[in-house]
Formats: C-alpha cells, structure tokens, sequence
C-alpha cells in the first residue's frame, strides 16, 4: 500500500509544549524511580520457576531490557515527541499498528497501577499483620488506587526533586544490601552450585520448561522504560539527554537486579523465597542478615511501599498522558482526555484507568502471577513494536538523523540493520507468543482487550470519516490571541414563555462548561406605580415561564436557579444583574422577521448589546417556521 495515499491531514490549534526542564539526572531520577520499584515483587515470581537459577533468568532478561533501551534511546533521539512505542509505530507504519502498540502499552500501564499498588501491602505488613491476608491487600490495593485518582483529579503535580530523592534513598538501600549480603551471606562454591539447570535437584535446579517461563517471568522487572519515553517533550536537548539516561538506568538496573538476586538466594532457598516472601522477597533478604535486620526491615517495608506507591502513580499519569497523544491522533474518541473545567485534569482518562486498574486486582484474587502474565502480553507487544519500527526505519529512512545510535550493526545490502534490534525483536515476541501459548489469564484477558480496542478503532475512525489503515498528520496553527472560553455562570431571560430553544442552548453550553444557569423574568413596573407594587398577574405568569424553563434544565440534568425581579427598564434590570452578580454570559433569544429585523425585545437587545459586560448569544429562530433554527452569535 502506498503510504502517501492514505495520509490525510487534520489541524489543531497550537497551546503550547510541555516546557523542556528536565536534565540527564532528572530523567535517570524519574526512570530509575519507576523502573527500581519492580524488583521489589519480581524476584520471587521469578524464583517460583528458576528456583536457584533465578539470577540467569534475571541477567537474560535484562540483556532483552538492554537491547530494548537501546531501541528507545535511538528512537527517541529521532522522534522529540511522547508517546513512546505508539509513536514509533506511527512513523514507521500507520495509525492501525500505532493503536495496537498503543492500546498495549496502556494495558502495560494499568497493570503497572494495579501490581505496583497490589505489592505495597505486603511489604506494610511488617506494621500491621493482617496485612498478608488477601481480602486485606485488595482492600488497601483499591484504597490506594482510589487516593491516586484522588490525587490526580486535582491536579498534582510529580517533581524531579523529589525523584531525586526517592532515587537515591533506593538505590543507597539496595547497594547496602548487595554490600552486606556479599559479604556475609554469598559463598561463591555454594552459588555455581546452585546456577545449573536440569540436574536431579527439585530445591535449586529448574526443568529447562520452568526455566524459560522463569525467564518470561522476570521481564515484569524491568517495567518503566516507556515512562522515560514518554518524558522525552520535557527534556532538554532530548536527542541527547533521553539516550543517556536511557544508558544510565539499563547499566545500574542490570547491576542493582543480578546482585539482589545473588544475595536473596544466598540468604533463603528459592521454595522459601517463592512462598514466605513471594510478594516480599527483599523483606526476606532483610529477615536473615546477621545484624540490623529489625531496624533495616522497617525502613524496607516503609521504603518499598514508597517507591511502589509512586511506581503506581507514574503508571497512571503514563496511560493518561499516551491517551492525550493517541487522542490527538483520532486513535482513542476525544472525550477520553477531556479536562476537569476547574483543576485541569484529564479526568475523564484518569477515572477510566483507575477503575479499570481496580478490575484487574479484584480479577487476579491476589495472584502475582496472574497480574504478571497480563502484563507481559502488553509490554511484550509494546516492546515488539518498537524493535520492528527501529528496524523498519533503518530501512525506509536511513537519511534521517540520529543523534543516538545503536551499537552492533549489520550490513543488509545498503542498509545497516541494528542487531540489539533483531534480537531485542524475537525475544520480546517469543515472549509474547509464550505468554499466548501457555498462560490462560494473559491469553483471554489480553486477546479480548485488544478486541475491544480495535472495535473501538474502527468505529472511531469511520465516524470520523478516516482510513483506518491510514496516517493522520495533525498540523499545529498558531493563534496568538486565541483563549479558550469558560463560562461559570450563565444568565438566560424569558419572556412570553416562548424561549425554549434559548434555553435549550443555555443547557447545552452550560454541560460542556459544568457552569450554573439562571432563568430570569423581568416584570416591567409602570413609572405610574411604586417599584414594589405587587402585580399579582404578572408575578403568576412569570413563574409558570420560570417553571417551563426549569423543567427543559431538568431534561440536561441541569440545576436551573430562578429569579423575578422588577423593574422599571427591563434591558437596565438585565445588564445591572449581569454586573452585580458577575454572570461570564448572557444567552437571549429573538426573532426574525421577514425584514431581517429583530422581533421580540426590539430595542431593548440593542442597548443590552452596547451596555453588557459579559458576552452575549442571541439565539435567533425565523417567524412562522414548523422547525425553529437556533443560529448563536456573539457579541461582546
């Protein structure tokens, strides 16, 4: 298929980027914070099926987190922009292979909320007991999931400060205990002793079975490479900056990951690791150190459920932040990353993944395994994506820069294909198809999501009259006085009853802004008469027009306030209203006649028009009409 053909072309107004803050520190501090949590419940999954060769399947998986790194960092040194996976996708192919990278790695997201937020109970426990009981970790599990939707809603905001220092808390704690587990605890003889594969051994040794699953097992511990990516529109020089952070946390994680796994199977054999300490193994590491074990087992325990916390946290703000970019490219319906009209949070996205998180925990009935599984069919899908586009690019546009390159090519006719690519490839897609093959949960549950993705796709697409197999170029205008209207208060006259597509437009403007609206009557008192005279008919008739307005607020579910004021001038009452009350629009309604006059308030619009505040909607309907057209205008 030509891809020239299928390109079509969208704008958008230009608000602005992300501003570029972030330095080589900062993004290590980010990526390390999210990517240093996994460990914390990896290791004993891991240990479930390589038992005493846990730390090769460790060391074999983080050669395919490496040759994934560099497949980002070269990428990413390309393509400034967020989005990760997904938008390497859309560069090298089209919209449809982006929304499968995509839609998995939003999968990837919500099981990252889910199993980093699921593993913060047990480590808790060594405060409070109960805590290793499973109805207690997926009640504290949706508490907490609940309290980051809470957090978000609102509006808070991470900083790399504070990265910083959870960072650096992380990493002083894991080097201590490689330090002292090395020397008190690993005895080299004992350690190859215990490394060898399909011997007569059911304590150390796996079948060669059980050691490719342990191995498919421990790629859920180096999760979070994607929320480095996605940093990539905050970052200084991101050509630059991203690879090298990119570098700096594959290097320390591979360290940090290969000497924990050498000390807990030093400490405890692989059963006691895969059972007491499934869901806790550094707290079992902990348990056993020849000195300091109840004080460093507090400040673990309280430490993890920390690092974790934010793990969860940074797996949700990533799924809102990737819906925002798929949205932008008609991938994911608009309403999905609609802003909270006060707090500016994509609210909508946040809920969505919240709850959907939640599902997945109640579903899981505290496996880890289960929770693992899911999320290898989506970063292993994610993760195959982008060594393909890689490879792909390498052959489609081999004139495009990169500042970053990976290392170890090949040459492929006149292309220099990279090899971390092609093996990061098949082990991330092997993996995947192990995952299809052989574990049910992961199998059903992320075939069905992406079903449901992709029926959504192609519906989107279609009523948005776009190729689904096509690419959506979305060009950015700038409009320098453009600001987008927000009204708070809505101020809707009546008079004669008669108003109803007026107030019908009220009700509608008002549920896109979350405003309030109020219907107002004027009842004109004759200067014959004192203001306050009571004029008994009149007050009736107004409030059964008030009361016709209130009941088409209703139909909106909208809570319509209702005043009758009197008055000597009723263009006066209004616009002195507007100015006391501080009302952000006044919505009014007149009719046409065949003249092209305004009918109705005659020269009373004109002079609410010159002497108003706020702006102003007319709805016009033209005379004698069976079907009443309401046409806006504004004025100011």
């Amino acid at each position: 298929m030509d891809s020239k053909k299928t390109r079509e072309s969208r704008t958008q107004i230009d608000k602005g980027s992300f501003k570029r803050v972030l330095n080589v520190g900062d993004l290590f501090a980010v990526g390390y914070g999210d990517l240093g949590s996994s460990i914390y419940y990896a290791l004993g999954i891991t240990a479930m099926f390589s038992l005493g060769a846990a730390p090769i399947s460790l060391a074999l998986a983080g050669l395919v987190f490496a040759c994934t790194a560099l497949s980002y960092a070269e990428l990413s040194s390309m393509l400034k922009d967020t989005g990760g996976s997904a938008t390497y996708a859309r560069y090298a192919f089209n919209d449809l292979i982006s929304f499968i990278a995509g839609w998995a790695l939003l999968l990837d997201f919500i099981v990252t909320i889910a199993i980093s937020s699921y593993s913060i109970g047990p480590y808790l426990s060594f405060f409070f007991g109960p805590l290793k009981e499973p109805a207690y970790k997926i009640g504290l599990t949706v508490l907490i999931i609940i309290s980051l939707f809470i957090i978000n809603y609102r509006g808070s905001k991470g900083s790399a400060r504070m990265s910083w220092f959870l960072t650096t808390l992380t990493l002083c704690t894991q080097l201590i205990i490689i330090v002292i587990g090395a020397i008190w605890l690993v005895k080299i003889p004992d350690l190859f002793e215990h490394l060898r594969i399909g011997v007569q051994d059911p304590i150390w040794s796996p079948s060669w079975d059980g050691f490719w699953k342990g191995t498919a097992m421990a790629m859920v511990a180096y999760t979070g490479i994607e929320s480095m990516a996605q940093l990539s529109g905050e970052a200084k020089s991101p050509a630059k900056t991203v690879p090298k952070a990119m570098m700096l946390a594959m290097g320390m994680l591979l360290v940090v990951y290969i000497g924990i796994s050498l000390v807990a199977l030093s400490a405890v054999n692989p059963q006691v690791l895969s059972t007491d300490y499934l869901e806790d193994p550094i707290a079992g590491i902990v348990s056993v150190l020849p000195f300091g074990s109840k004080l460093l087992g507090g400040w673990v325990g309280l430490l993890a459920a920390i690092i974790l916390y934010v793990a969860s946290n940074a797996g949700l703000i990533g799924a809102s932040r990737l819906s925002f970019n798929m949205g932008e490219h008609y991938q994911v319906p608009r309403y999905v990353y609609r802003l909270h009209p006060r707090y500016k949070s994509p609210y909508v996205s946040l809920a969505i993944f919240a709850v959907l998180a939640i599902c997945i925990v109640i579903a899981s009935r505290g496996r880890l395994t289960f929770l693992a599984d899911l999320y290898n069919f989506g970063a292993m899908l994610a993760f195959f994506m982008t060594h393909l586009s890689l490879v792909i690019l390498r052959i489609r546009k081999p004139e495009d820069k990169r500042p970053f390159r990976a290392p170890f090519n090949i040459r492929f006719k006149k292309f220099d294909l990279p090899i971390t690519g092609i093996l990061g490839g098949i082990a991330t897609f092997a993996t995947w198809i192990l995952v299809v093959i052989t574990k049910p949960d992961g199998r059903y549950l992320g075939i069905a999501w992406l079903t449901i993705g992709l029926l959504m796709y192609f519906f989107y697409r279609k009523k948005q009259d776009l190729s689904a197999m096509g690419t959506v170029e979305v060009e950015k205008i700038k409009i320098p006085d453009y600001q987008a209207s927000k009204y708070q208060n809505i101020l809707v006259p009546t008079r004669g009853g008669r108003e109803t597509e007026t107030v019908q437009m009220a009700c509608e403007i008002a549920k896109i802004h979350g405003a309030k609206v109020t219907a107002l009557h004027v009842i004109e008192v004759p200067f014959s008469l004192p203001l306050e005279t009571p004029l008994y008919h009149r007050t009736i008739v107004a409030e059964s027009i008030l009361k016709r307005a209130e009941a088409i607020g209703r139909e909106f579910n909208i809570r319509m306030d209702l005043k009758v004021i009197n008055a000597r001038a009723v263009d006066v009452a209004i616009t002195d209203l507007v100015e006391k009350e501080h009302y952000d629009l006044l919505v009014m309604g007149t009719t046409m006649t065949k003249g092209g006059t305004a009918k109705g308030y005659g020269g009373v619009v004109e002079r609410i028009l010159k002497n108003a505040t706020c702006p102003v909607w007319l709805c016009f309907s033209a005379p004698h009409s069976p079907f009443k057209k309401t046409v806006p205008t504004t004025s100011a």
